[in-house]
């Protein structure tokens, strides 16, 4: 079959003198250009803009309205607030930024996925994931078992354990054929041995074992955080690479 040769003129031929010489445009009609296109989209931002700042201002209105709690204590750093150093909690803190990420990453591309992948298995796969992982992100940042379950709403520290576990148990029967065949599942098992051995740390037994000195107290923390530490980059490490892989397949077969 004989195909039809286009030479670049040809396509330029109806476009100004900017363009068919690449020349810059000049700045009159760049700055034009600008005008126009912000005054055409400012209305159609308007909604997107409300549901952003609307909740963000709210919140900020809540805290000026309240008395119960200092507003820096709220708005500030803790570090400066506690006046501590800048490094307490560094690790808690990295393993808080894996969370973010996570969540983002699975939440960002389940939607992605929803307008590539027909099935729409591996988008409900990722979207929930997204959901788990910033109930426990929430739940690290604010020590919401450790803390507000327990003291401020009298629910015990093992039943908030126990819903979690529920939780992703439910998640894992209901996605167990994804997660076997996933290439990265050495992964998602290494951040469940290693979440499992972080909460044993925690438990009452481990503790007695360190008032009675036959462990100290610095090891005791140093392996429960490092295993939950090391649980979170497992963690993070498998949805990542997961992600990655269900989009180049969505592409692919969106392509195809």
């Amino acid at each position: 079959m004989n195909k039809k040769t286009t030479h670049v003129g040809d396509l330029t031929g109806n476009f100004g003198p900017d363009i068919k010489t690449n020349e810059p445009l000049s700045d009159n009609f760049r700055q034009a250009r600008a005008r126009d296109s912000l005054s055409d989209r400012l209305p159609g931002l308007f909604p997107l803009m409300m549901a952003v700042y609307l909740p963000t201002f709210l919140i900020l209105l809540l805290v000026r309205q309240q008395n119960l709690v200092p507003i820096y204590h709220l708005t500030g750093d803790p570090s400066k607030v506690a006046d501590l150093p800048f490094y307490v909690g560094m690790v808690t803190k990295f393993g808080i930024l894996l969370w973010c990420a996570t969540a983002a990453i699975c939440l960002f591309t389940s939607l992605y996925l929803k307008h590539l992948n027909p099935s729409l298995k591996h988008q409900r796969f990722l979207f929930i994931a997204g959901v788990i992982t910033t109930v426990l992100m929430v739940d690290d940042s604010f020590q919401l078992h450790e803390e507000v379950f327990s003291t401020y709403l009298g629910i015990s520290e093992k039943i908030v354990y126990l819903a979690y576990v529920i939780m992703v148990a439910l998640y894992l029967v209901k996605f167990h054929k994804i997660i076997l065949n996933s290439r990265y599942l050495v992964f998602l098992g290494l951040a469940f041995v290693c979440f499992a051995l972080s909460i044993l740390l925690d438990m009452r037994a481990i503790i007695d074992l360190v008032e009675r000195g036959l462990l100290y107290d610095r090891d005791r923390g140093l392996l429960e955080n490092g295993f939950k530490l090391f649980g979170i980059v497992s963690w993070f490490t498998y949805f990542s690479l997961t992600c990655k892989e269900q989009l180049q397949q969505g592409i692919h077969r969106f392509q195809s």
